[in-house]
Parts: structure tokens; sequence; C-alpha cells
């Protein structure tokens, strides 16, 4: 049955359309001018050219930048007239993050209290769901913490697991840019190192954790910012990180020489790596060796791993001894506990005393031996709402 077409209504009505529709023309043709006059008066009078040559360079230096500037500018300007989404990222080159928002973290020590900040994050994230929910058993006395803007979502938790303490991280992110790496001084082989709670402040991380300490060994493929910095793919499993923020596996010694690991890098659009391994967990299934260079994966240590739960969607897990909770695990065992989770892909990070989760200013795992040592790298995951000081390029 053919419904019957409503017409368009006539007189006041239609009037009111065309001029809403005439209002929100002209503001984003305001909006759009308004976002060059800023821009053109900066360089105007830094770089020293004529406005012409000045828009040029302007675009030309800003790139991507200047697109999400004048994307969220119009978005703002049309606001309640036409839904035009923000869209926010970071750029390759930036060395601090924007700084996070105080008022966005949040804690309890009851777990059904993250329900109302779990549907935000679905909703403000386009999230099917979360890892983390409400009927999660927590270890006792334990607090859960959480982050939440319009880019990032971040939730950590302790649970019991077999007399070890789990602890997570379950992070989203709106894009795959606020998933980063940082070296010390922003410098491969620095001879300085860091606590990893000092680098995330340094970054201005909303969730971090440390990595791989690829400066305690000579072993490892390293790609920072794109460059390949070392390479020695014989001796233990890389994991890639490429520019859609997804987790790349390669086996030691599937890329034997440093031309295929260069090809590798491009074709893959590679933004750096973890060089520690092994390789967890692939498509659900173990993949723990019997026997690895290191991590000594048959003895009994404290643990982490790096797990992907989909598109930009992340699970940080560190497993320590705390009071009343003595218990370590060789890696098998360890991963056996993760896979029984429902993880389908993980990646071993260094352990031991090196493994520490940080997020709202401090560090959530309790570090065994005494508490964080200091180390050469981080992985961490930033907000992207830019704040006054945040874009300032080769920090």
């Amino acid at each position: 049955m053919r419904m019957r077409e409503t017409p368009e209504p006539r007189g006041e009505g239609r009037g009111h359309g065309r001029l809403a529709r005439a209002i929100a023309l002209w503001t984003l043709a305001l909006a759009m001018a308004a976002s060059c006059v800023p821009l053109l008066l900066w360089l105007c009078g830094n770089v020293g050219v004529t406005p012409p040559q000045a828009a040029e360079k302007g675009r030309a230096e800003l790139g991507p930048a200047y697109d999400m500037y004048v994307n969220n500018l119009t978005a703002s300007a049309l606001d309640g007239l036409l839904t035009v989404p923000k869209v926010y990222w970071l750029p390759e080159d930036l060395v601090v993050a924007p700084a996070p928002d105080p008022d966005c973290f949040g804690a309890s020590e009851n777990a059904e209290d993250a329900a109302e900040v779990l549907a935000l994050a679905r909703e403000a994230l386009d999230m099917d769901g979360t890892f983390f929910s409400p009927e999660r058993p927590l270890r006792p006395g334990s607090t859960v913490r959480w982050y939440l803007d319009d880019t990032i979502f971040s939730i950590c938790w302790k649970q019991v697991i077999h007399n070890a303490v789990f602890s997570f991280a379950e992070i989203k992110i709106a894009h795959p840019s606020q998933f980063r790496r940082y070296l010390a001084e922003n410098t491969f082989a620095s001879p300085l190192q860091f606590k990893p709670s000092e680098m995330a402040r340094t970054v201005n991380a909303v969730t971090a954790m440390s990595a791989d300490f690829y400066k305690y060994r000579l072993m490892g493929t390293v790609v920072y910012q794109r460059q390949l910095y070392r390479f020695e793919g014989q001796s233990i499993d890389t994991c890639f990180i490429n520019g859609s923020g997804e987790l790349l596996f390669v086996p030691r010694g599937e890329i034997v020489t440093e031309e295929e690991a260069l090809k590798f890098i491009e074709d893959n659009d590679v933004l750096f790596s973890l060089s520690f391994g092994p390789i967890l967990i692939v498509d659900g299934e173990l993949t723990v060796p019997q026997d690895y260079l290191l991590g000594q994966i048959n003895d009994y240590y404290p643990r982490a791993c790096i797990c992907e739960l989909g598109p930009c969607h992340y699970l940080l897990v560190a497993a320590n001894t705390e009071q009343g909770y003595p218990t370590v695990l060789n890696l098998r065992q360890f991963a056996e506990e993760v896979q029984a989770l429902g993880i389908q892909k993980a990646y071993t990070l260094d352990g031991g005393q090196t493994a520490a989760i940080y997020t709202d200013g401090e560090v959530f795992n309790s570090v065994d031996y005494g508490g964080e040592r200091t180390v050469s790298d981080i992985i961490y995951f930033a907000t992207a709402i830019p704040d006054a000081e945040s874009y300032t390029h080769e920090q």
C-alpha cells in the first residue's frame, strides 16, 4: 500500500522552516569565516608573509589540526540548528597530551555505583558494551576508579582470582591517536629512567601502564614515532601498533631482516612497537611457549599484559600480591586466567617490579618488591579534548 505523501506546510510554518535554514547557512558561513581570522592574524604576525601566503602556509603546517578546529567551531556555531558532530584527535608529534578534566574522574567502593557512568560511556563513545559490569566481584575493600569525557572512557578495578589480585584497566577511545607510547625524555636510548607514574604525569595520561622496558636489553624491535630504532626479530615476539590502534602480532623469527621490518612498518602504518612477549592469546587460544628468553615465564612473578577487546577498545591487566593474597603466577597460569575471562587477543608486557597501572594521578595496582622502579617507557591513553596548553609540538 502506498503511503500518502505529507504536503509541505504552507504559510507561517513554511516560512519558519525557510528562516531556520537561512539562519543555519549564514551561521555556517560566519563560522567558517571566523575560523580563518585567528589563523590568518597569527600567521601574518608571526611568519611575516602576506595573507594569501599565510593561509597556504597555515593549512600546510596545521593540516588535520586545522580541519578539526574548523569542524568543531562550526559544530558549536550550529548547535540547536543542525547536528554537526565534533571530532577530536591528537597530532602524532604531540608529546604532552591535553590535561584530563579533574571533574571527569570518579570513584566508588561499590561496583553498582559505576552503572550510570557505564551507560553514559556506551552512549558517548558508541560502545556495544563494556567488559566491566557492576556484577564483577571486586577485591574486598578496593575502589573502582573511572574517567569519562567525550573522547575517552577508562575504568579500573581489582578482582581476586586464585588468591592473586588482578588489577584491570578497561579503556575505550574515540580515535586511535589517543593510544600512545612515551620513551623517557621522548628520546630513544635516553640515559635517564623514571617511575611509570612520573612519566604518566609528564604526558597528562588518563590511564597508563609500564611497557617493555626496552632499554634493559638489546633484544627486540623498537619502533617509536614511525621510526625503526632497533631491529632484532629472531629472539622475541613483537607487538606493533598501527594507525588504526590495532595490535599486530609478529612471532619471533617471522621478520628476519631490517629491510623486511621497514617494509612491514610502511605497509601496515605502524606507529610504535612493544617488544617483550610472548604473544599470549590469539583468537581466544593460548599461545604460551614452553620456554622463552624474557620474563622467566616458568617461574612465579607478578605478570602483566595488554588485550585488545575491539576497535580502539583495550584492557590492561596486572597480577600482583597484596596483603592477605600472597599468590604469584607463572606465565601459563596467568594466561589461563586471562583466557578464562573471554579475552581473544593478548600480549605479555614486562612483569615483576616493572608492572604498574596508573590512573587518576597515582599507581592503581600494588607493585611488588617495594613499589615502583624506574623504567624507560610507558604506554598510555589520553583525552583528545584540547586545553589551553596542549597543542605545543616538539616539546
